[in-house]
């Protein structure tokens, strides 16, 4: 047992040496082969320890009992020992949420207490290889991705779980050699929680049916870890069409925002392309990555516990829709499709525009007609632009927009009225009919600060150009 826990810790990289940790006991059979572990492991891991148990004023007398066994054990191995009351019913009712996750809520919140005031590094928790399978089996059922068939971590910020490579039956065999009483929960003999349900009545029949069964869903859970790193990767790249929003009408890149420190109102998953002026601002997002959208809903709400692939599916299905339809979400959130991709943001936040639309001023534009060969530089911005000569006919030159204009919009031709082109822009209709475009005998070539018309795009058949700057500019 001493072995494998320390061959697991160090291929977890899990505790540093030098370090301190907190080591939290219920009193139960895991928790204490995990304080023993811990202990004759001291010297060879260079760690102090002190021991961390919840009395959760459930189980009267039973947990009185619990209390003075682990408070007596840390004693014999002479381990400091901090001890919490917390009366988790009320906790419960005052949340409206369930006794188990006020429980578990409230254990983190002493683990992290006493992190603190000893200076620890980290927390060590008793899960063990059953305790992984139950999760797995539990996250199934609730409905999960990728990200939940991986289970219970071995490490998770500054939380680890070093008996994970060892089973309930191998600690409890353990405990019996080296002569070690433990406790025993009665709750965990009902079937009053979902997990005992699983752990008592549901795991025991899959067993019966394949005797490897909680083997099976470990090492499904290991696999799923592979594939996550690749979910992982491609959000990250899709985070790249995202901008992010802060309250005070500031929208920022990923990297600003990390950096600012300031908390999260809204997120925006732009349409591929909608960053520049190339892509059409109506067309439908990039189909979203689950895990993308995940994130973004888990660092507007701060967790994504109740978040489920049904409302991520929910929001990826917006991207079908028109501007203007939306899905509400968990933890009070918004989701609705924009013009330029989908919105997710807290209900109450009132999200303005990235920008206020100015018109731009124009003096008049200077046409100039010149060679061109394929690799030539193509001028980026909005001070000068490059259109094929070709696609020109008469002479163009510069004007307001007129009653019937249209901007072609896709390679094929598509086209749209300039007035729709300038809802979807967001442009205030008392800044439309100032605003300058670049035309010619047959219409809109360029709107100037906005983007140019699809079929006079430069291509590599081009052989002549025509450019246009705008004098004023």
């Amino acid at each position: 047992m001493i072995e494998r826990v320390l061959s697991y810790v160090r291929e977890m990289n899990m505790i540093p040496a030098g370090s301190r940790g907190i080591v939290a006991v219920s009193g139960g059979a895991d928790s204490i082969c995990l304080m023993h572990v811990l202990y004759r492991l001291q010297a060879e891991l260079d760690i102090r320890l002190t021991v961390c148990h919840v009395n959760h004023g459930i189980r009267g007398s039973e947990a009185d009992r619990d209390e003075a066994y682990v408070r007596s054990e840390a004693e014999k191995l002479g381990l400091p020992c901090r001890i919490f009351h917390r009366n988790i019913p009320d906790t419960a009712r005052e949340q409206g949420i369930s006794t188990e996750e006020a429980g578990r809520q409230v254990r983190y919140a002493c683990f992290g207490e006493l992190k603190e005031e000893t200076g620890a590094d980290w927390i060590a928790l008793a899960h063990q290889k059953d305790d992984q399978a139950e999760t797995i089996l539990f996250h199934i059922l609730r409905g999960t991705g990728i990200r939940g068939l991986r289970g219970i971590q071995p490490v998770l910020g500054d939380r680890i779980r070093p008996l994970l490579a060892v089973s309930r039956e191998e600690i409890e065999d353990w405990l019996k050699k080296e002569g070690i009483s433990y406790c025993t929960d009665s709750t965990n003999l009902t079937s009053e929680y979902d997990r005992n349900r699983i752990r008592n009545r549901i795991l025991p029949e899959l067993q019966k049916i394949n005797g490897r069964a909680k083997e099976h869903l470990v090492m499904l859970a290991q696999e799923a870890e592979e594939l996550y790193d690749i979910q992982e990767t491609e959000a990250e790249r899709q985070e790249k069409n995202c901008r992010y929003y802060i309250s005070g009408g500031k929208w920022m890149t990923l990297e600003e925002w990390k950096e600012s420190g300031e908390a999260l109102s809204a997120v925006e998953i732009l349409s591929a392309g909608t960053s520049g002026d190339t892509a059409d601002d109506t067309e439908k997002p990039e189909r979203v990555h689950p895990e993308l959208i995940f994130r973004q809903l888990e660092r507007l709400a701060g967790r994504r516990k109740d978040i489920t692939r049904r409302h991520v599916e929910a929001i990826r299905a917006l991207a079908e829709n028109e501007p203007g339809k939306r899905a509400e979400l968990p933890y009070q959130l918004i989701a609705e499709r924009t013009r330029t991709g989908i919105l997710l943001h807290l209900q109450e936040e009132n999200i303005r525009p990235e920008t206020e639309p100015e018109c731009p001023k124009v003096e008049g534009l200077m046409v100039g007609r010149i060679p061109y060969h394929p690799g030539d530089e193509i001028p980026k911005g909005e001070d000068r632009k490059m259109v094929a000569a070709e696609a020109v006919r008469g002479t163009p030159y510069l004007r307001k927009p007129l009653p019937g204009d249209r901007i072609v919009i896709k390679k094929d031709g598509s086209s749209k009225p300039l007035n729709r082109f300038f809802t979807d822009r967001k442009i205030p209709a008392e800044l439309r009919k100032d605003w300058p475009v670049v035309a010619d005998d047959n219409g809109i070539l360029w709107v100037i600060g906005l983007r140019l018309s699809e079929h006079c795009r430069v291509t590599e058949e081009t052989k002549e150009v025509i450019l246009f700057i705008p004098k004023g500019r």
